[in-house]
């Protein structure tokens, strides 16, 4: 998005860019043939999630590395990435502010860190008990969180934002529901949908893409942040 081509604006060729919690790899798929100038590196805690994404590096057309690892101890040396990605994952730890100082640690002086997390506490569901989110979070407090850790908050943005009123009322429903019947088991939001229900909400991303290059939109159901490594 947006922030990524920021976040590589005018960094030499090869500059390396870490993914923590890169999963199976479609991020850094995607991003590695839209920025081939850079050198992308996925690390996962997960084993066989590491080891299939090696292997849609290898049918890739610009290649990538990924490593085993924890977010908590990242096995990388003190400011050797120009970049970094967490998206969707500062959410799944306990101790957040350990994970953005490992983040800040590998980061060379300059570079940037882009990150995303499910946002407001009141639209937390049985959807983030089934992905293991630990919380959710009040914009302002995240970045002052972000900033805690010793970065520089360059941008901020909302991410779903023309979903934000029916997710909020779905997942209200939903939290009652659950609530009156506890029992039952968490799930995800997730679902196939008609073919025109898909069309509709694809239309809406592609509006709200066009949107949030002209706008300051600063809320939604994720928050995205950019943030900078301060060169001293």
């Amino acid at each position: 998005g947006p922030l990524v081509e920021r976040m590589l604006a005018g960094r030499p060729a090869g500059a390396r860019v870490l993914e923590v919690g890169c999963g199976t790899g479609g991020n850094l798929e995607h991003f590695a043939a839209r920025h081939p100038g850079a050198r992308f590196v996925g690390l996962d805690f997960d084993g066989p999630a590491a080891r299939f994404s090696r292997t849609k590096s290898d049918g890739a057309p610009s290649a990538f590395d990924v490593l085993q690892g924890d977010g908590l101890s990242l096995p990388l040396a003190d400011g050797t990435v120009a970049g970094a990605l967490a998206l969707d994952i500062v959410e799944h730890f306990e101790d957040d502010a350990a994970v953005l100082g490992e983040l800040f640690r590998v980061l060379e002086p300059g570079g940037d860190l882009v990150l995303s997390v499910p946002a407001w506490p009141s639209l937390w569901s049985p959807h983030d008990e089934f992905l293991h989110h630990k919380r959710r979070y009040v914009p302002a407090a995240f970045v002052a969180l972000v900033r805690a850790a010793g970065f520089e908050v360059a941008e901020r943005r909302g991410f779903n934002f023309l979903l934000l009123p029916p997710i909020w009322l779905v997942r209200r429903m939903k939290s009652a529901k659950a609530g009156a019947a506890p029992e039952a088991e968490a799930s995800t939001d997730f679902f196939d949908l008609p073919a025109p229900l898909n069309a509709l909400l694809s239309g809406l991303f592609a509006i709200e893409a066009a949107l949030v290059r002209v706008l300051p939109i600063r809320s939604g159901v994720s928050v995205l942040v950019r943030a900078t490594k301060p060169l001293r």
